[in-house]
């Protein structure tokens, strides 16, 4: 597991709440500390590490005569804040990627797609095709084809409006909407695209590879399936009323369906920071 980083100490775990079917409700308060300069430029490195890393971003600054490197980031690489369809994918990116690090940091998952979903994009304007995230957990650490292995699919929402106060039940709706098949198939894509474009790369170890492809094949190398319906809203937006009100009896994926909900103060402050210049802050701009 890697080593959990400072900023992950902001995400503090609350207690659990029931919707109307008495299925539970996971919250999660994000404690944003603003003026503790050290955390938020880590964070906001990591955040752009997603989409870029450091010797790429030197080179393509360089090969496309870009002013600066925070200069190629916008231009290139963030979605557009002042598009309404680049605004729509930043924000969604912003909530796959908090909701991606607490899962791989606090229950221990493995998050392949995290090292190509933002950073093979064709359209930095649009969001890539597939689940939002897939979620890898072994039982022994290891590819051993343990039926008890695990594959999470997680369909995450995210907002800062009123309409905001729904989109726990727009990522269970979401989620609802394709019968497991179609789900399962879309999850399939998904681990097959980051399969093929990690094979591109010369730093990913044949085995790293292997244990993604052992979820290609549940026939005959079966494994658990989960589902996680998230959440993440500004605190002036969060209603338990509406939470509670978020119905999961008629899911197909209710026995294996998860809740959860992610809060905190000035969450757009935070977006717009992690979008911002800090995330060149360990390179420098030449």
């Amino acid at each position: 597991m890697k080593k959990k980083p400072t900023y992950m100490d902001c995400f503090c775990e609350v207690v659990p709440i029931k919707n109307i079917n008495n299925h539970e409700i996971e919250l999660v308060e994000i404690k944003v500390p603003f003026t503790n300069t050290s955390i938020i430029e880590n964070w906001a490195i990591s955040f752009r590490s997603k989409y870029i890393n450091n010797d790429d971003l030197r080179d393509m600054t360089e090969a496309t005569g870009i002013g600066s490197l925070f200069e190629y980031l916008i231009h290139y690489v963030y979605p557009d804040k002042d598009d309404q369809q680049g605004k729509i994918v930043r924000i969604g990116d912003f909530g796959e990627i908090l909701v991606a690090d607490y899962l791989m940091f606090v229950r221990d998952y493995w998050i392949p797609s995290l090292l190509t979903r933002y950073s093979s994009k064709q359209n930095k304007d649009r969001s890539t095709m597939g689940a939002d995230i897939f979620a890898i957990k072994f039982v022994d650490n290891m590819t051993s084809d343990n039926p008890e292995d695990e594959l999470c699919i997680c369909e995450v929402k995210t907002g800062f409006s009123k309409k905001a106060r729904y989109r726990l039940k727009d990522a269970v709706d979401d989620i609802n909407k394709d019968n497991v098949a179609e789900l399962d198939k879309r999850a399939s894509i998904s681990l097959a695209a980051t399969m093929i474009a990690l094979k591109k790369r010369n730093d990913i170890e044949a085995n790293f590879i292997d244990k993604i492809r052992r979820f290609q094949n549940p026939v005959e190398k079966p494994f658990k399936t989960s589902y996680l319906a998230a959440a993440v809203i500004d605190e002036t937006q969060l209603r338990e009323k509406n939470l509670m009100d978020v119905k999961t009896d008629s899911s197909p994926h209710r026995e294996q369906l998860g809740l959860i909900t992610f809060h905190g103060e000035n969450l757009k402050q935070l977006m717009n920071i992690l979008y911002g210049e800090l995330g060149v802050k360990n390179i420098g701009d030449k």
